[in-house]
């Protein structure tokens, strides 16, 4: 994150309130009045790579950051909780999918920044494959606050640029590579 950017969240100290904040590195943020210290250190995400013989599962986001740009059903990792129960607990929010643990393949992970309200958030991706021969997309369930539609799209016709984070197109490149 950019200092200008951590300045402009944090213009005074959120334990005493005094405007001595001080912002050292690109996440440390010290306030001078009282001893505050707190690091805006990087968030944790995860993303199912859901492949059958049809193609990848993606989806189209309903919401920013992103709106209307296809992504890969996953997201934030909550406080006590392990990667796993995130991506499981994303899949039945998001496309009412279960996503069987033993069947979770880690492939890798790749930095990432996500923009939301105006703040800038480091997050690190964590991704996991899903092989299965078919999968029938009528039979999910998408969440319409955060989905518009799901589609089974061949490795070889997918558009990075249509792609909505940068960790997600580094990965399916990854994947039509490897796979």
């Amino acid at each position: 994150m950019q200092i200008d950017e951590l300045q402009a969240v944090f213009r005074c100290c959120p334990c005493c309130g005094a405007e001595q904040v001080v912002i050292s590195g690109d996440h440390r943020i010290y306030c001078s009045a009282c001893g505050f210290e707190y690091f805006h250190n990087v968030a944790t995400a995860v993303g199912a790579l859901i492949l059958t013989r049809e193609g990848l599962l993606l989806l189209e986001r309903a919401k920013d950051p992103a709106r209307g740009k296809l992504a890969l059903p996953g997201g934030f990792v909550d406080p006590g909780e392990s990667l796993e129960e995130a991506l499981s607990r994303e899949c039945m929010e998001e496309i009412g999918w279960k996503a069987e643990l033993h069947r979770m393949e880690y492939l890798c992970s790749f930095p990432n920044t996500y923009r939301y309200k105006d703040i800038l958030y480091h997050t690190c991706d964590m991704f996991f494959l899903f092989r299965q021969d078919s999968l029938d997309i009528t039979m999910l369930y998408s969440d319409p606050t955060e989905v518009t539609s799901l589609s089974l799209i061949p490795l070889e016709k997918l558009q990075l640029e249509d792609l909505a984070f940068e960790s997600t197109r580094k990965v399916i490149e990854l994947l039509i590579k490897t796979y």
